[in-house]
């Protein structure tokens, strides 16, 4: 009995220290719990004072979030271009669950993202660039003031933030004008639509002939001339009449050599920027930039020159346009009096023997010419 006794307390000794020595279970059906990554690990800050510094290797994302009380307007800081976010209502494992409430691209200045209401929020930050960045972030937040933004509308809002939709816009109606002209509305200048300043100009005035910027006017119900603006992009620019207005980049984006808004500061930061990276536009399109052309100087010297030369047949005249080489002495003055795809060309230079004498003084020909190889006379 006594030995029995011994050996049963001998093998709960042992099982104890073996408890001891391992906590982890083995068996059973229980498995261990998985590390959270992606959305699911998000760690929460809070919304109102949030400031940091961090850096990011090329492809590599972060996730903050933040629980929010309060309907509010906001504004996200990062003083890097190249950096896509997306802010997410909810997680999906360690992605956002689709589609994203905001999706933008940094420029390196301040991006007023719009009003998020109370609720938890998910922010993922990518680094889209091929190299690893330092950055700043923070968020600023505003009042709410709901207004008309529409600064064409009769009732326009300057301290507006937030358009809520009461915009109102002169009336048009050819009733109106007649009420108040006599028939001399309808008579002389026919319906009436509203111009790119929310004035009522005449529908008649657009495509005519006449590019309307404002130097042509109708008199007002008070008999003051407005001027009629029809040079924007909603009525065609006039229905072609004006030449079209290309909108400049915002502050810290440039074109690039297909005249895509870019971040400036890709501009000679050490990665060649030929098409191979982009940035995200406002539909979540990857859109190429690329800064490999003469104008941007071959992205600021991050990619190799491309000599271009002329094709055969052609050469550099003294300003490096290319021309057709036949050109050199034969018989006509190549002084810029003639053109070649659109472009002067001078060959009247000591490189070239003054057009291989061509352009001498004494040897000069005057006469009326036919023009060969396409020149044309500048009269």
């Amino acid at each position: 009995m006594n030995k029995l006794l011994m050996y049963l307390m001998s093998f709960m000794l042992l099982f104890t220290i073996s408890c001891d020595d391992d906590d982890t279970i083995v068996g059973g059906g229980i498995d261990p719990e998985p590390e959270l990554v992606g959305c699911e690990a998000t760690q929460f800050y809070d919304w109102d004072d949030f400031t940091f510094s961090t850096s990011l290797d090329a492809g590599a994302t972060t996730w903050l979030g933040f629980d929010l009380d309060e309907t509010t307007l906001f504004t996200i800081n990062l003083n890097q271009a190249g950096f896509h976010c997306a802010i997410f209502e909810a997680c999906d494992g360690e992605l956002g669950s689709p589609p994203p409430l905001y999706s933008f691209q940094t420029n390196g200045n301040g991006v007023e993202v719009g009003i998020v209401t109370e609720g938890m929020y998910y922010l993922e930050v990518t680094n889209t660039r091929p190299g690893r960045l330092d950055f700043d972030f923070s968020i600023s937040l505003s009042d709410i003031v709901y207004g008309c933004m529409d600064d064409n509308a009769i009732n326009y809002d300057d301290t507006a933030n937030v358009d809520d939709g009461s915009c109102e816009s002169n009336d048009c109606s050819v009733d109106y004008w007649v009420e108040e002209y006599q028939d001399y509305a309808s008579n002389i200048w026919g319906e009436l639509v509203l111009d790119c300043d929310g004035n009522c100009g005449p529908l008649n005035w657009i495509g005519d002939g006449w590019c309307d910027t404002g130097d042509w006017g109708i008199y007002d119900s008070e008999g003051n001339i407005v001027g009629i603006n029809l040079w924007c992009e909603a009525l065609d620019w006039d229905a072609g009449d004006c030449d079209i207005i290309v909108e400049e980049c915002p502050e810290g984006l440039i074109e690039d050599c297909n005249g895509i808004c870019a971040p400036e500061s890709w501009l000679g930061d050490g990665f060649c920027d030929d098409g191979a990276y982009g940035i995200y536009d406002e539909n979540g399109e990857l859109v190429p930039i690329n800064l490999y052309c003469s104008d941007l100087n071959f992205d600021e010297g991050d990619c190799e020159a491309i000599d271009e030369g002329c094709t055969p047949g052609l050469i550099e005249d003294c300003n490096g346009i290319c021309a057709p080489t036949t050109w050199l002495g034969d018989g006509f003055c190549d002084d810029g009096s003639y053109e070649y795809n659109g472009s002067q060309i001078f060959f009247n230079c000591e490189e070239f023997n003054n057009d291989e004498g061509d352009c001498d003084a004494l040897g000069r020909t005057t006469q009326q010419r036919p023009y060969p190889n396409g020149k044309i006379k500048f009269q």
